[in-house]
C-alpha cells in the first residue's frame, strides 16, 4: 500500500474548487500569517507564524472562503496578481480592481486573544482599526443615514 504524505497546510477545498493553485494559496497564507505575527510581536504578544497560519486556515474554513462580513465570495484567482509598477500607474482605479481580493482582518478578542476574520481587501479597509463592535455600530449609523424607509 503506498503512503500518501498530507502536506502541514492544506488548501481547502472550497478554494481549490475555485482553481487556486497549492502553490499560490501557500504563498498568500505565508504573507499573511507573517505580516500579522510581524504586528503583533511589535506589540508583545509571543505568538509564531505556524499558530497564525492554522487560526488564518481556520478563518478561511469557516466561511468556504467568502468574506466573513458580507458573505460575498472573494476573488481567489487574483492572489498573488498584484503589480506594484500598475498600481503606481493606475492608483486608485488599480486598486479597485482588487477590492475583492481575500485578506485577513485581525482583531483581538476582549481577553487578548487573536480573532482572525476572512474578509476582501475593501472590507478590511473599510473597518481598520475599529473592533467588530465598533465597525458594526458605525455602519448601523451609515445604514439609518442614507437608507429611507419605503412608505
Amino acid at each position: 500500500m503506498k503512503h500518501v504524505q498530507q502536506r502541514k497546510w492544506e488548501i481547502p477545498e472550497c478554494i481549490t474548487a475555485l482553481g487556486v493553485t497549492q502553490k499560490d494559496f501557500l504563498k498568500w497564507l505565508d504573507a499573511k500569517a507573517r505580516a500579522h505575527v510581524i504586528r503583533d510581536v511589535a506589540r508583545g504578544r509571543d505568538v509564531t507564524v505556524s499558530q497564525y497560519k492554522q487560526q488564518i486556515l481556520q478563518a478561511v474554513a469557516a466561511t468556504n472562503g467568502c468574506d466573513y462580513f458580507t458573505g460575498e465570495p472573494l476573488a481567489w484567482e487574483s492572489i498573488s496578481k498584484w503589480n506594484n509598477d500598475e498600481a503606481k500607474l493606475g492608483r486608485a482605479a488599480y486598486r479597485k480592481k482588487f477590492w475583492n481580493l481575500p485578506t485577513i482582518d485581525h482583531d483581538h478578542d476582549e481577553l487578548g486573544a487573536p480573532v482572525f476574520r476572512l474578509c476582501s481587501w475593501r472590507m478590511n479597509d473599510a473597518k481598520n482599526d475599529q473592533t467588530l463592535a465598533e465597525f458594526l455600530e458605525l455602519a448601523a449609523k451609515v445604514s439609518k443615514q442614507h437608507v429611507k424607509p419605503t412608505l
